[in-house]
């Protein structure tokens, strides 16, 4: 099968090649191709819409950016394609204009599936449109964290999964997992891109006492985050989004609890016991206290996220791309 996945991420000659835990890996497990949506729009890869004609299934990463897009590929190819939504729930409802809204309903009829990345967005969708909608998901790379991650000593640090970003926009709830560590006594490590992002830290410490944090420049490479994730004793993920949520998938593949919300879907699927309300900092502290002191408590998280990760496989995860599209 000729696949292709259409984004707005910058490119890279590595999109599609390298193992990530991102929409990309669409890409690498079907052996397709990634282009960026707008400049493939632009002509910016020399190529018309025909070129789809020679691609049996593209998956379209819905943005307010793509939703053209996907209904030119739809109209002027005869590909099969599969809607896919990269973002949460609000950015479709709340933060893009009617004109939009209304062209995203059209591309949504138009398309011959649509892909949701948590089960409470299946019946909305499912009002919007008479096309199957289903949840499939990213797929995660059990394999190559295998290799990567052997089990080691953990450090008594919690991992921060909210990003922090230097872009004023995207802070993702970094502020509520800072007063949640505030509340207890353990460091926290928190991957960071940008100095600014450290800055942000560091003013808000003169208010608030949390512990420490260690900073951690990855500079995007998901191999070296899931390498030195790996140390972590426990994550936290305070974060307002239903979506799927890539951090906790990452804390199960490494043998680490993660304590988050469960609007995201792999929360709800690997730490049932561990889902917290976003903003109830009380409860995210006990249950981390909890983690920290009872043995029995961690090992049994553990354990049961461990016998759930199959579910997030490439095979599985195809399994369900295929079964919805058939």
């Amino acid at each position: 099968m000729k696949f292709c996945l259409l984004n707005m991420e910058l490119y890279h000659p590595d999109h599609g090649k390298v193992v990530q835990n991102n929409i990309n890996t669409w890409a690498t497990i079907m052996g397709g191709t990634v282009y960026n949506a707008l400049l493939f729009d632009q002509g910016g890869y020399g190529l018309d819409y025909d070129y789809f004609n020679e691609i049996d299934l593209v998956m379209v990463a819905l943005r307010q950016e793509t939703i053209e897009v996907g209904i030119k590929v739809k109209e002027r190819s005869k590909a099969k394609v599969v809607v896919f939504l990269d973002a949460p729930i609000d950015h479709f409802t709340t933060h893009i204009t009617r004109n939009l809204q209304a062209k995203m309903v059209k591309l949504l009829n138009t398309v011959d599936a649509v892909v949701v990345l948590h089960d409470n967005n299946i019946p909305f969708f499912k009002t919007l449109t008479s096309k199957p909608v289903g949840l499939v998901g990213l797929p995660f790379p059990l394999k190559r964290v295998g290799e990567l991650c052997p089990p080691v000593q953990k450090r008594e640090e919690i991992e921060l999964g909210s990003t922090i970003k230097s872009v004023p926009n995207q802070n993702r709830n970094a502020l509520v997992n800072l007063a949640a560590l505030s509340k207890i006594e353990l460091p926290g490590v928190v991957d960071i891109q940008d100095p600014v992002e450290m800055e942000y830290i560091l003013s808000i410490r003169k208010y608030v006492p949390f512990p420490q944090i260690k900073f951690r420049f990855s500079n995007s490479e998901w191999d070296r985050f899931i390498t030195q994730a790996n140390y972590s004793l426990l994550g936290l993920h305070l974060d307002s989004r239903y979506s799927w949520g890539k951090f906790p998938i990452a804390c199960a593949a490494v043998r680490m609890p993660c304590v988050a919300p469960p609007s995201f879907y792999t929360q709800k699927v690997l730490f049932p016991g561990l889902c917290v309300a976003h903003h109830d900092i009380e409860r995210a502290v006990t249950l981390i206290k909890k983690l920290v002191s009872d043995a029995k408590f961690y090992e049994e998280a553990v354990s049961y996220a461990q016998s759930q990760l199959d579910f997030f496989s490439y095979e599985e995860t195809k399994k369900r791309l295929f079964n919805l599209i058939s």
